[in-house]
């Protein structure tokens, strides 16, 4: 087979007519860029609203040269509370949760502990215990037995074991799986915009530190939080750092414009909180500031996917004079149940349906609001796919529908059957209906137990799952 000889003409005007080519299409593509095509929306969870858009519109003017609001990369400070704000601050905060996990534990094996009364009442829950006297004396030495006379490391370690296993009492889902996605997503916006994002907490530094970076993408450096004196000591020939309860700085409140200028030294310019605590930081950052500026409010008022408070929470949050000051300072409110399509990250969500999954079938009462059960008299309650329950109260039959979203689930009306039996089952019987009609929803603990709590998160009821 012979090859057809090209000329250097001919080749000359090929590659002439190939580079053309390529400049047009560059053109073209690029039109259709500028044209056409939609950037991508850098708040995806966030319905079309006028917080949105308010976010948008800040964020693009102060990071567009040439603009009259440009605030330079090195001035781009953006603060933001932690509890109640980047994740749910009830029914208790998480890092409060953790120190009655941790001393729940300690005093289980430790019988002289158990005996304090304070470690008694953080067992049982008293929290108006725990906050009795002018310095709260109570709650204090709780978090002393469960945050000072160790090292960082061991904090740390401790912390992290309890985050492998701990849940919340009422979503279910692990502690730190629990971030708001819309606030996620403004991090990571305000990241790309050349923001330096911080954590302005009143919580504590060293435990919010442990998690930040991983969970939030916001290294331990950039937490302000809450801080006791540490220690350098020599141990064994080695050098740690031990923590103490001495000379505690509280990152609440006015606290919190003194820990921005303390540990950042930049007056912050887009700022977001949550509740009263946060007012300080929100004035520091929006009122005279020689930068444009930005205050975020979320308000909580999403009862069926997360809480919905303000005046009265079950903990902290406490939203009364901030929200009433927003309008005149220009604070935007962001409404949650309205304002964000979705609230959980992908991560919470799989966790709620493999949770939705396992909880059809059938299971047994092994305790009633903490009275247990009467041996060989079986309380069941079987779930089907469509939500559908029946099962036996240990005297007669019944059956009704669950309605069941995430981890809240909740029963009726439900049907009984009208015969009559001896007296401590009837009682049995009394105690299990009343306990279903209480239920707001239910955790399935790694152990295979389910847990069914009320509105508050108290377990009123746990089972066992049934062999098929």
């Amino acid at each position: 087979m012979t090859q057809k000889k090209i000329d250097a003409k001919t080749l000359l005007n090929a590659t002439a007519t190939f580079f053309s080519f390529m400049a047009a299409f560059a053109l073209v593509s690029a039109f259709v860029s500028a044209n056409g095509a939609q950037p991508a929306d850098p708040l995806p969870s966030w319905n079309e609203s006028a917080s949105k858009t308010a976010i948008l519109d800040f964020v693009q003017r102060v990071t567009s040269e040439g603009s009259a609001d440009f605030v330079p990369i090195s001035e781009r400070i953006a603060v933001f509370d932690n509890d109640g704000n980047l994740w749910p601050e009830n029914p208790v905060p998480f890092q409060l949760a953790y120190a009655l996990d941790v001393i729940k534990q300690r005093s289980a094996a430790d019988s002289q502990l158990a005996l304090d009364p304070m470690v008694q009442a953080a067992n049982q829950g008293d929290f108006a215990k725990l906050l009795e006297g002018p310095h709260h004396d109570g709650l204090m030495k709780i978090m002393a037995l469960t945050h000072a006379g160790m090292t960082t490391d061991e904090f740390k370690a401790s912390v992290e074991a309890w985050l492998k296993t701990a849940k919340h009492p009422k979503l279910g889902k692990p502690y730190d799986q629990l971030t708001y996605k819309p606030m996620q997503e403004l991090l990571s916006h305000l990241r790309a915009k050349g923001f330096k994002t911080f954590i302005v907490s009143g919580g504590g530094a060293d435990f919010m530190r442990v998690w930040s970076e991983r969970v939030y993408g916001i290294p331990p450096e950039n937490v302000v939080g809450s801080t006791t004196r540490t220690k350098f000591e020599m141990r064994d020939g080695q050098p740690v750092l031990v923590k103490t309860l001495d000379q505690l700085f509280v990152d609440d409140k006015e606290g919190k414009p003194a820990g921005i200028h303390q540990f950042i030294g930049r007056r912050p310019v887009f700022c977001s909180g949550n509740s009263d605590g946060d007012k300080a930081m929100m004035e520091y950052t929006t009122i005279n500031n020689p930068r444009p500026s930005f205050g975020l409010i979320v308000h909580h008022t999403d009862g069926d996917r997360e809480y919905a408070y303000d005046k009265a929470p079950k903990s902290s949050g406490k939203l009364v004079e901030a929200l009433a000051d927003a309008p005149t300072r220009g604070w935007v409110v962001v409404n949650m149940k309205d304002d964000w399509k979705e609230v959980w990250t992908e991560a919470a969500n799989a966790q709620a349906e493999g949770s939705q999954k396992e909880l059809t079938g059938n299971w047994v009462a092994e305790d009633i609001a903490g009275g247990g059960v009467i041996d060989n008299a079986q309380s069941t309650l079987e779930i089907g796919k469509d939500g559908s329950v029946s099962g036996s109260t240990a005297v007669n039959r019944y059956s009704g529908k669950a309605k069941i979203e995430g981890q809240k689930i909740e029963f009726g009306p439900i049907a009984t059957t009208r015969r009559a039996g001896p007296p401590a089952l009837m009682d049995q019987e009394s105690k299990f209906i009343k306990a279903l009609e209480k239920v707001a929803s239910f955790r399935i603990e790694d152990s295979g137990l389910l847990y069914l709590m009320d509105e508050t998160g108290n377990d009123i009821m746990r089972l066992s799952k049934l062999s098929k």
